[in-house]
């Protein structure tokens, strides 16, 4: 099949690689001007080196490596994965959009609803729009052109914005990635299922100093849940699962989609789950407040939350307290950045309800 993966960080170069030597035509799409060296490497070698978790090695020759979306895009493809920090969906959208003839399918993982702005652009030359929570491999770029995959979930699930297209797309998504067995209520689901929604945003406002007197040397999954942390972190769930609640998303808490995730037996305790994953695959840092941990996932996670539950009456005190607190220990007004059903372009809970199918 071909595929178009559009992002070439930690995440689309994983994807990239294993969809490569999965035996699809790859086409590989930079939309920014961040962090060049991956991607020169990338061009220059034609392909992408892969470590697999168990330390085995291979090589993914990748078609094209580009940042003009008219030759990543000249043909139709199968299937478009946007792998990217959620703050750059919208621009990657038009660009996406501004070339695309034909696709079956669009996944944006993870997306705080940009399927959205995906939709929006690419309109009926996309016959399917899903959402996903969390990628399926966490992945390290060791050096420019080298990816290693650290950890693969047992299981992921997609959203689709329009019921009718599940059944296809999830078999569609299966096919490409093994783990994407399971379909979420709707696009809104997923976007709320994001793990770091919750888990980046109380686990680095609670770890600031420690961040910043580590200077680098911090592990957040294994040092920043300590109990105290965790009754908030409850706290900042309930939230979201009441708003989760009211989109028809079934009322799992974060623990427990961790273990749908990762724990090959669903009846063990969701907590050990998440420990065995800090012990063994979770990734070092952050090693700056200045990290996509707070910058992207507070505006875009925590904004979206508490513009769906104001939308909705529904109160999200903790929610919108992490949003103020981690605005100010970064100078910035994260309220004012955040991701909204405004800023979604919609004038309405209701019209949002309509165009995502939900």
């Amino acid at each position: 099949m071909k595929v178009c993966v559009v992002g070439t960080g930690n995440t689309g170069s994983a994807y990239a690689a294993i969809l490569s030597l999965a035996g699809c035509e790859v086409a590989l799409l930079k939309t920014t001007d961040a962090n060049p060296e991956n991607f020169d490497a990338i061009r220059r070698n034609r392909g992408i080196s892969l470590i697999g978790v168990d330390g085995s090695k291979a090589f993914a020759p990748i078609k094209t490596a580009t940042r003009d979306p008219e030759e990543a895009l000249s043909d139709p493809v199968d299937a478009i994965f946007v792998l990217l920090q959620t703050s750059g969906l919208e621009r990657a959208a038009s660009l996406v959009g501004s070339a695309l003839k034909r696709a079956r399918m669009t996944v944006v993982s993870p997306g705080y609803l940009g399927s959205v702005f995906f939709r929006r652009e690419l309109g009926e030359r996309c016959a399917i729009y899903a959402e996903g929570e969390s990628p399926a491999y966490d992945s390290r770029i060791e050096r420019p052109g080298v990816v290693r995959i650290c950890f693969k979930n047992i299981r992921n699930a997609l959203g689709f914005m329009a019921p009718e297209t599940a059944a296809d797309g999830l078999e569609l998504a299966g096919r490409l990635v093994d783990t994407y067995r399971y379909s979420r209520a709707n696009v809104v689901d997923s976007a709320l299922r994001n793990p770091n929604l919750v888990l980046h945003t109380l686990g680095c406002v609670a770890s600031a100093s420690r961040i910043e007197y580590s200077q680098g040397d911090f592990w957040m999954y294994r040092e920043a849940f300590t109990p105290s942390v965790w009754r908030a972190l409850d706290r900042l769930d309930a939230e979201r699962i009441a708003v989760l609640r009211a989109f028809g998303g079934a009322p799992t808490s974060y623990l427990q989609d961790c273990a749908f995730r990762n724990a090959p037996d669903q009846t063990g305790d969701p907590l050990e789950t998440f420990r065995v994953y800090a012990r063994s695959g979770g990734p070092k840092g952050p090693a700056t407040l200045e990290s996509r941990y707070l910058t992207e996932d507070v505006p875009n996670g925590l904004g979206l939350l508490c513009s769906l539950g104001a939308a909705l009456g529904i109160p999200t005190p903790v929610a919108e307290s992490v949003l103020t607190l981690a605005g100010a220990l970064l100078g910035r007004d994260f309220k004012a950045e955040s991701r909204t059903i405004e800023s979604l372009g919609f004038d309405s809970l209701g019209e949002l309800r309509r165009f995502c199918g939900v």
